[in-house]
C-alpha cells in the first residue's frame, strides 16, 4: 500500500496540541459544553472554542443536538492509539537497546496494552518474579523461553504445581543452550510429559519471551544481538497486559513446529 504522507500531515498536526489532545481525552469520558470545557480545563473560552473548531473541521469531533460535543469514530481511533505511543515514549531507552522489529506487526500495534506494567532492571529481580509466576499458578503455565533455567529454584516448583494439576505448555527455542542438567530434570517430568499434561513445541525464531499464568505475566525482548535480554522484563498482572502476553503465547504455539530433543545444543 503506497502511503502519501501529505494526505495524513494535516491530521497529525491537529492533535499535535496538548490541549487539543485534553479536549479529545475529556469528550471521550463523557459530553461538554464549551463553557464547560474552557472551566475543566483552566483556559479562555475563545482559545478552547478555536480548538474545538480546529478538531471539529477535521472530524475528530462533532456538536450534536444538544449543542455538546462529542467524539467522532475517527477521535475515538486517534485516542486508542495514544496509550501505544505512551508506552514507547516512557520506555524509549530500553527500546533503543531492544528492537520489536523480530514482533509480528498486529502485536506492536496493541503496545498500548502494555501500559500499566512495570519495566524490571536486573537479572535477580526479573529471575525471582519469573519463579513467583511459577509458584503462583493455579491453573497454567506457558512458557516462550529463549534460554532454559534448569536450577531447582526452578524446577521445584514446576514440579510442586504439576503435581497439583496444573497443567503446563512451552515453546523452546530451537538453537537454545541447555545444560547438562536438563536430563535430570526431563526424567524427574517424564511422567507429566507422557500424561499430556507437559506440552512442548520449538521455533526457529523468537520475537519475544513470555512466562505467564492465569494472572501474572513477564514478558522479555531481545537486544540488539538478537539474545534475549533477561536482565529486564516487562511485569505484572493488569488484565490488558496480560491478554497480550496469552495471545501472544497462543500465536506462537499455533506457528511452532513439533518438539525434537535432538535440536536442542548442548552447552
Amino acid at each position: 500500500m503506497n502511503h502519501n504522507l501529505e494526505d495524513y500531515a494535516q491530521y497529525f498536526l491537529e492533535v499535535s496540541s496538548e490541549q487539543r489532545l485534553k479536549i479529545i481525552q475529556l469528550i471521550n469520558e463523557k459530553e461538554y459544553r464549551l463553557s464547560e470545557l474552557a472551566k475543566k480545563l483552566g483556559a479562555t473560552t475563545p482559545e478552547v472554542h478555536r480548538n474545538l473548531d480546529r478538531l471539529e473541521k477535521s472530524g475528530f469531533i462533532i456538536k450534536n443536538v444538544n449543542a455538546h460535543f462529542e467524539l467522532t469514530t475517527l477521535g475515538q481511533m486517534v485516542l486508542g492509539l495514544i496509550p501505544n505511543l505512551a508506552f514507547i515514549i516512557k520506555n524509549k531507552k530500553y527500546f533503543l537497546e531492544h528492537p520489536i522489529n523480530s514482533l509480528p506487526h498486529k502485536f506492536i500495534s496493541r503496545f498500548g496494552e502494555l501500559f500499566e506494567c512495570k519495566l524490571l532492571k536486573s537479572y535477580v529481580d526479573v529471575f525471582d518474579y519469573w519463579k513467583k509466576i511459577y509458584e503462583n499458578s493455579e491453573e497454567y503455565i506457558y512458557n516462550i523461553l529463549y534460554d532454559v533455567p534448569y536450577f531447582d529454584d526452578f524446577t521445584k516448583p514446576i514440579y510442586d504445581r504439576l503435581t497439583e494439576g496444573v497443567k503446563m505448555k512451552s515453546i523452546f527455542y530451537e538453537k537454545a543452550m541447555v545444560s547438562s542438567a536438563r536430563g535430570e530434570v526431563v526424567k524427574k517430568l517424564k511422567k507429566f510429559i507422557d500424561d499430556g499434561d507437559i506440552q512442548r513445541m520449538m521455533t526457529k525464531k523468537i520475537g519475544a519471551a513470555v512466562i505467564l499464568n492465569e494472572k501474572q505475566s513477564c514478558l522479555i525482548f531481545p537486544n540488539t544481538d538478537g539474545k534475549l535480554d533477561a536482565g529486564y522484563a516487562f511485569v505484572g498482572d493488569d488484565p490488558l497486559f496480560h491478554q497480550w502476553c496469552f495471545d501472544y503465547f497462543n500465536y506462537s504455539w499455533y506457528n511452532a513446529t513439533p518438539f525434537v530433543e535432538t535440536r536442542l545444543e548442548k552447552s
